[in-house]
């Protein structure tokens, strides 16, 4: 961030690029939640046939399994809606400034 502003002021081409890099950062963060859940999905589920883990306990998770499937599933499913939006509103933005460059109207008007 030092590298950005010298003179002590930031430039609205900066803040343009501030602001970006703090949407990657999100995006990636978000991305991590996503892989995060997928893959304690996948551990608990291996876990629950492990021979290690007696009937009783594996009864108590299996209790719990469905309710934690569901929110594994709704931060994975909350991400690619998220990604899922945000290409749809990149795509458009694009289309809407590439028609504006060439002067053509503008989609969905």
């Amino acid at each position: 961030m030092d590298q950005l502003y010298s003179d002590g002021e930031l430039t609205e081409n900066e803040m343009i690029v501030l602001e970006q890099q703090r949407i990657d950062e999100r995006q990636d963060n978000q991305k991590r939640m996503a892989w995060v859940a997928i893959i304690s999905m996948i551990v608990y589920t291996v876990a629950l046939f492990m021979p290690f883990i007696g009937d009783a306990r594996a009864q108590i998770l299996t209790d719990i399994a469905s309710l934690f499937y569901v929110a594994q599933a709704g931060v994975v499913g909350a991400y690619m809606g998220s990604e899922a939006l945000v290409n749809r509103t990149r795509t458009n933005v694009s289309k809407t400034s590439a028609a504006q460059r060439s002067g053509a109207p503008t989609p969905g008007r």
